[in-house]
């Protein structure tokens, strides 16, 4: 009986660290991805900002402005490697409910490593022709202290975000990543504007110049530094600024006015809601790591042990009689000791 109880308890063990080993090296790797059917929502702030009204062609100062991002995934387009996001962007004027600007991005990425691919219908706003590329919303999972390459939603190019040390928000340790997107031209403002607007004194000397209208063609140029708080458990934001300026230039290269400069940074109601999704995916993500395969080897090696020792006999124990119990002619005393000398059947 204490055998088959021993080889029991070995069987038990096997499964418990055959177990462990699955869940850590194959189960971990499924289970610990970007999730396919995301729903997330956060919002952005500016104070003391300014940007060009086009209603009335006049520049508001000294406004709050407001950015909503909603991310949501599709689950339907996804895969077990690639997950397929989409995000709408739309920055408003609250005091006048109009809207400033609406940016819109389908993104598709590694769910473990956030690589962008241009695939499943991946665009920026309606171009499906805009080649994305290196990481976009959601980070690496393990984030290293490095630089990443960036996708810049505005410019619709790759920039760098480089490592700039650790910080606490919320509560959660997370890394700084700070991109810096020089002036750069991202498209020509469609029949131009007027020369008075942009306070040019002689506007016939300019390239595109338009006689019949009277507007000077001009592009529109943008920079920002974007920083970025990740948490490197789970590869999810935290909390993002964008300080961001939009110039007008004229064809000879000027910058003749500044259409926007703001700096948005996350409410503290957004970073809450944020820190509180990374902490259970990162409670998630340690237990199919590190609890269930630690918990699961230790309770397997407990059992085995316990199940070896019952399930290997011991070793049998010989009295030997005393010389006085046959000289002195008591025979039932000696045959009591060799009674009990004699292994028991359960042994």
């Amino acid at each position: 009986m204490r055998r088959n109880v021993g080889l029991v308890l070995v069987g038990i063990a096997a499964f418990f660290l055959a177990l462990a080993t699955l869940v850590r090296f194959y189960v971990a790797d499924q289970v610990i991805a970007a999730p396919a059917n995301l729903f997330q929502q956060s919002t952005l702030e500016a104070t003391d900002a300014s940007y060009l009204d086009t209603a009335t062609l006049k520049i508001r100062k000294g406004v709050r402005l407001r950015a909503v991002n909603t991310v949501r995934g599709d689950a339907r387009a996804a895969t077990t490697k690639i997950a397929v996001w989409d995000s709408f962007t739309s920055i408003e004027d609250p005091a006048t409910k109009k809207s400033i600007e609406i940016q819109q991005q389908r993104a598709a990425f590694d769910r473990r490593t956030g690589t962008l691919y241009n695939i499943k219908g991946a665009s920026v706003g309606s171009d499906t022709g805009v080649r994305q590329s290196g990481i976009g919303t959601f980070w690496p999972i393990g984030v290293h202290k490095r630089s990443y390459p960036y996708f810049d939603l505005s410019t619709k190019r790759t920039w760098p975000a480089a490592f700039a040390g650790e910080e606490r928000i919320q509560g959660i340790r997370v890394y700084r990543f700070v991109q810096r997107v020089p002036p750069t031209v991202t498209e020509s403002v469609k029949g131009g504007l007027p020369a008075a607007l942009l306070k040019v004194k002689n506007p016939k000397k300019l390239p595109g110049y338009d006689k019949k209208t009277g507007n000077v063609a001009v592009d529109r140029v943008y920079d920002a530094t974007v920083t970025l708080w990740v948490d490197p458990r789970t590869g999810g934001q935290v909390s993002q600024e964008q300080k961001v300026r939009t110039t007008l230039r004229t064809k000879d290269g000027v910058d003749r006015l500044v259409a926007a400069d703001l700096d948005l940074k996350m409410t503290d109601a957004s970073q809450r809601s944020l820190a509180k999704v990374n902490k259970d995916q990162a409670l998630k993500i340690a237990a199919v790591r590190t609890v269930v395969p630690i918990g699961g080897a230790a309770l397997g090696l407990v059992l085995l042990v316990v199940g070896l020792v019952l399930a290997v006999p011991g070793r049998q124990t010989i009295i030997p009689l005393p010389d006085s119990a046959e000289e002195n002619g008591n025979t039932k005393k000696a045959d009591g000791l060799r009674q009990a000398a004699r292994p028991r059947s359960g042994d």
